[in-house]
């Protein structure tokens, strides 16, 4: 699909809060709303170039997820002492280790993610159908 310089592109949705056709030019999707849609709002909008998926790995939620699942085989039942037990420099590193790592698996792989939602909209409009005209 076309996109501008700046990775903006024309939207067509049946409301204002769900677009689900992408457009390369604004007559397009002026077109296509009033024709295909029969009634729909246009939007120019641009999608995240891409999402870093290690920004959403934490180490803390890591380390306390593995704590339960090793808990059965490993830990003290009659002790509260951590089976993994880090300082937390050592979490600051190891989020930083696995995050850097996640970094190079994405790029490896040349994967892209850019998820359904917006990262920026302007020029919303409502463009009626044929039977709407007088």
């Amino acid at each position: 699909m076309a996109h501008d310089s700046e990775g903006w592109s024309w939207w067509v949705g049946k409301d204002d809060e769900r677009y689900t056709t992408e457009c390369g030019s604004h007559d397009e999707a002026r077109y296509i709303a009033r024709e295909e849609y029969e009634g729909a709002f246009i939007v120019e909008a641009k999608k995240p170039e891409n999402i870093a998926l290690s920004g959403y790995f934490d180490a803390d939620h890591f380390l306390e997820r593995a704590e339960e699942n090793a808990y059965d085989s490993h830990a003290d039942p009659e002790g509260d002492a951590p089976v993994f037990d880090a300082t937390p420099d050592q979490r600051e590193d190891l989020q930083a280790v696995v995050r850097a790592a996640i970094d190079q698996w994405q790029a490896k792989h040349s994967l892209v993610f850019s998820g359904f939602l917006f990262s920026a909209a302007r020029n919303q409009e409502w463009i009626d159908g044929p039977e709407d005209e007088g």
